[in-house]
């Protein structure tokens, strides 16, 4: 290998290296945290940790988090952040986190399908109940009641066609 050639391949990793260290933040920045007893719900003020299955998680931009103790409160926050953490909105929504209700996984809840309404009780009632498959969803859909939403299908309406779900502290 000649000099020049030496020079160029040391200068182009030096870039590739500056590009990465410049570039997005590792995806491990975005993963879900864990929810730690200290921790409430923004919401409710209930404490995640105590409701292992029915834990959600928001990340920021600036890599803090909010964890809650449902689907709803979670959907609650991000349909008017602002009543809830003043100066927060929902551009500074890097990632949304959901535990899929089949598996206890943490699931992107942007990807996830939610059955709204079944006769499955969250801690706070009436819930929306994650899953990664499609084809899950459906399945619980059919034992439990319910409807299947996406995540870009779930509005205030929705919201508040689960406040008639009085407290429970159930599981499935």
């Amino acid at each position: 290998m000649t000099s020049m050639s030496l020079r160029l391949l040391v200068a182009i990793l030096l870039i590739g290296s500056i590009a990465r260290a410049a570039g997005p933040e590792q995806k491990t920045d975005l993963a879900p945290r864990v929810i730690t007893g200290e921790m409430s719900c923004p919401v409710c003020g209930m404490y995640p940790d105590r409701f292992p299955q029915w834990q959600t998680q928001i990340i920021f931009t600036d890599h803090t988090g909010s964890a809650f103790d449902g689907g709803k409160c979670m959907f609650s926050f991000l349909l008017n952040p602002g009543q809830y953490a003043p100066g927060r909105n929902n551009s500074q929504v890097t990632a949304v986190w959901v535990r899929d209700f089949g598996s206890g996984k943490w699931i992107d809840g942007k990807a996830a399908r939610y059955v709204v309404g079944s006769r499955v009780m969250g801690p706070m009632g009436k819930e929306l109940l994650p899953f990664a498959e499609q084809a899950a969803a459906e399945a619980f859909q059919k034992a439990n009641g319910g409807i299947i939403k996406t995540y870009a299908e779930i509005n205030l309406a929705t919201i508040k066609s689960l406040a008639n779900g009085g407290m429970h502290m159930g599981g499935h």
